[in-house]
């Protein structure tokens, strides 16, 4: 039986392929057809949040034009919701989204069987549960509590989240499987949007006990002082979340076939990002922190949860991937997943990567 969640993901999505089939109608949509391996790639992401810090280091830092590529428009498009961007994928209305979840890759190619994750830019479940100071003092809990009391102690809660229906609404779920709770009905999720300003406020107006919500969002409120991180699967507080394959880049199996050397030095520009990060995590902590406007303080707290999560390659983990299945599965946000051979497209980055060293 499809959850709430799914069925709204559908009947959104269908309505906007329903519009997107009537333009293509009009010849609006040139499609992949009249694509040219031209080394242009109009792109998108989901947010601008931790996720996607190789694609804000490869901006900052050139690797795309070092590349020979352009990428636009800059700064990056948005589309924040898996619904949007599956529409923006499927039409063409965008080449490729250079960060997404690999959830959203999965639920588009359950419309688009053409779609094809090229590779990952961050292994590593990146959000966290975020406290009220009111609510560790009405609970007695602290980091160091065992994660059954945590997770118990939301019940009955308002929890805010980016959507009920996306990642942060799905940890939550998730959460509340592994100790026989059901989220939807014994919490309440409140959709605050995915600025991580907006969400703080409403930790700190009391609109909700506690947010799911990406890093660095629970470095901001501590450094605040408006609460802390309960929960954090990169601290180790959930360890069957370790290794999970969280933000990847993917298109059109068609579009990467007419611009083969155009994908390759995409591929190419993240490794040399991912290699930045590794090498100079305080500057990469400035340029997280440029995109995603938060403190200076915030951004280095969490580079230091936050190097381990970035891959040494491109190149797309199978194991992570299962990780990230079971994950969906239990969460409630798929029934099943596809195969990794059958969505993830590991030819495209490995020829890339064939004889390149990432020089940073």
């Amino acid at each position: 039986m499809q959850s709430l969640g799914t069925r709204f993901f559908w009947s959104v999505l269908s309505l906007l392929i329903l519009i997107s089939v009537m333009l293509s109608g009009c010849n609006l949509n040139l499609g992949a057809s009249s694509a040219s391996d031209d080394m242009k790639l109009k792109v998108a992401i989901d947010a601008f949040s931790s996720s996607f810090l190789p694609d804000f280091v490869a901006l900052d830092k050139g690797y795309f034009q070092a590349q020979g590529l352009t990428v636009y428009p800059v700064p990056f498009q948005t589309e924040p919701t898996s619904p949007q961007m599956a529409e923006a994928i499927h039409s063409g209305a965008i080449d490729v989204a250079i960060g997404g979840l690999v959830t959203e890759a999965f639920l588009v190619s359950r419309i688009d069987a053409d779609l094809k994750v090229i590779g990952q830019l961050q292994v590593a479940f990146p959000n966290d549960i975020i406290v009220s100071n009111k609510f560790l003092q009405q609970t007695g809990l602290s980091e160091s509590s065992p994660l059954e009391a945590k997770v118990k102690a939301l019940v009955g809660k308002k929890i805010g989240v980016v959507s009920t229906t996306g990642q942060t609404g799905a940890f939550v779920s998730y959460l509340f499987y592994l100790f026989g709770l059901n989220a939807s009905k014994d919490a309440t999720l409140v959709p605050v949007g995915n600025n991580v300003s907006s969400a703080i406020a409403a930790l700190k107006s009391g609109r909700v006990d506690a947010l799911s919500f990406f890093k660095p969002t629970g470095e901001a409120v501590q450094l605040q002082k408006v609460g802390r991180m309960l929960i954090s699967p990169l601290r180790g507080d959930v360890p069957q979340l370790t290794g999970h394959l969280n933000s990847v880049f993917y298109a059109k199996a068609s579009l990467i076939r007419a611009k083969p050397n155009t994908f390759k030095a995409l591929v190419r520009a993240i490794a040399m990002a991912l290699a930045f990060i590794q090498k100079y995590p305080d500057q990469a902590a400035k340029i997280l922190q440029k995109y995603t406007h938060i403190s200076d303080q915030a951004a280095t707290a969490v580079m230091q949860d936050l190097r381990s999560s970035y891959p040494s390659s491109p190149i797309v983990d199978q194991q992570a991937y299962n990780v990230t299945a079971a994950f969906d599965i239990k969460a409630g946000l798929l029934s099943a997943v596809p195969p990794f051979n059958a969505i993830v497209d590991t030819d495209t980055a490995a020829q890339a990567m064939q004889g390149f060293t990432p020089v940073v």
